[in-house]
């Protein structure tokens, strides 16, 4: 491979599209709310499509909502390497997550194209729709580029009475029947690369500048229903009552439990519980809560998924249905190395670790494409909440080190960058 000089990528350029992006969904003392396909999402998404295209790059938008921008070498059949993340956010998010890795590889480009570079394989910069499970389960836009998406996903709601993916789909003018178009033969890539804020303290709390992410965790997704019996709250004795939350409630503290037994490393979370008819004057007719957990290890949320079926099959009323498994998935270890090295030559410190956050890059990974992740340091570990942020100066760092990684790989043959088998979804 022919070596290359890196330019430098402007780093004033790259904050200011990170600050002029925050501020759509932006609320004073609650963040940016950019949910998935919703107002606030197509109107950060216009606002990319505008970026991309005074960038000299070919959009298209996907039969999954996936934006796409692509800058072409001249050259055909040579393969292609991608970098991308997503602009949805959770409800009162911050303004890193996600967004660094699409406007950095934006920003890649623009740098490409001002020194005069031209690469040996085309290059895309993506963002995918969802990743953030605003309609069911995450990264939905990657697993339908990826064609890992399962029957009947496009029409589940993760809460009654919100619009499900499809529904979105078709406000924002797309066909979900034909979503299938949105799948593309991982072979057509190269490799792919996602920058990111860490999403924990491990970078911060050792004063490192940069994480090279080996492998992304695992995360098992179950929607929990208990049915009881609605009734009147000031009328219905105590022990009269069939009260779904009071028969649920045993569960949100015996699930850290068999978290922690199993693995110290694990993790498990309730984050979300809806009653019905959710009213203070009437005893819970129902209980609807998701229970999720993460590890590097299937064996290990295998154990705690059985554990919680058994324990909802041992009780009258409880039902357990599969939202999401998707599986602990590595990263190519030739990406691995080229982001360490590509570190070391920018002077800059870096340790290889793991993800404890699900990233688009895991549907890639997960369909055979060579995937490699880079981190940057985020305040005190916090992301997912308005106070997540990462300093001007760790997102120039994390930029140049994409920028001097692709260039890398762009310059290799496709042999060269290594694949990784197929682990499923």
């Amino acid at each position: 491979m022919k070596s290359v000089t890196v330019p430098r990528i402007n780093g004033q350029r790259l904050w200011a599209d990170l600050m002029a992006l925050g501020e759509i969904g932006f609320a004073e003392g609650r963040g940016v709310t950019r949910t998935a396909l919703s107002d606030a999402d197509l109107a950060g998404r216009e606002w990319l499509v505008g970026k991309f295209r005074e960038a000299g790059l070919d959009v298209r938008i996907d039969a999954a909502c996936n934006v796409i921008g692509r800058l072409r070498s001249g050259q055909t059949g040579a393969g292609l390497v991608a970098v991308g993340s997503h602009l949805d956010t959770v409800p009162q998010g911050g303004r890193f997550d996600g967004m660094l890795g699409i406007l950095a590889g934006l920003e890649c480009v623009r740098t490409i194209r001002e020194h005069g570079m031209e690469l040996p394989r085309d290059l895309e910069v993506i963002d995918f729709t969802d990743e953030e499970a605003a309609h069911n389960a995450g990264t939905l836009g990657s697993r339908a580029m990826m064609g890992l998406l399962k029957d009947g996903e496009l029409e589940r709601s993760v809460k009654q009475g919100r619009p499900s993916f499809a529904d979105d789909l078709r406000k924002a003018g797309k066909d979900p029947t034909r979503i299938g178009e949105a799948c593309r033969d991982a072979k057509e890539f190269t490799c792919y690369l996602e920058l990111h804020i860490e999403q924990g303290a491990r970078l911060e709390s050792q004063g490192i500048q940069i994480g090279a992410v080996t492998a992304i965790v695992g995360i098992y997704r179950y929607l929990v229903t208990v049915e009881g019996a609605p009734a009147h709250a000031g009328t219905t004795p105590m022990t009269l009552r069939n009260d779904a939350l009071v028969k649920a409630a045993p569960l949100f503290t015996l699930l850290p439990e068999w978290v922690k037994a199993r693995d110290p490393e694990m993790v498990g979370t309730i984050g979300y519980l809806e009653l019905f008819p959710g009213v203070p004057n009437v005893v819970p007719g129902r209980c609807q809560f998701v229970v999720e957990v993460r590890s590097q290890r299937s064996t290990d949320m295998v154990h705690i998924r059985e554990l919680l079926k058994a324990y909802a099959a041992s009780r009258e009323g409880w039902c357990v249905e599969t939202i999401l498994e998707k599986e602990w998935t590595p990263c190519a270890e030739p990406l691995i190395q080229a982001v360490v090295d590509a570190a070391s030559k920018e002077g800059l410190s870096c340790i290889r670790m793991p993800s404890g956050a699900g990233h688009d890059a895991q549907s890639l990974a997960a369909a055979g494409v060579p995937t490699g992740m880079i981190f940057v340091p985020c305040r005190r570990g916090v992301s997912h909440s308005p106070g997540e942020w990462t300093e001007p100066e760790r997102a120039a760092d994390g930029c140049q080190v994409l920028l001097r990684t692709l260039l890398s790989l762009a310059g290799q043959q496709q042999g060269e960058v290594g694949r990784v088998p197929h682990s499923g979804a």
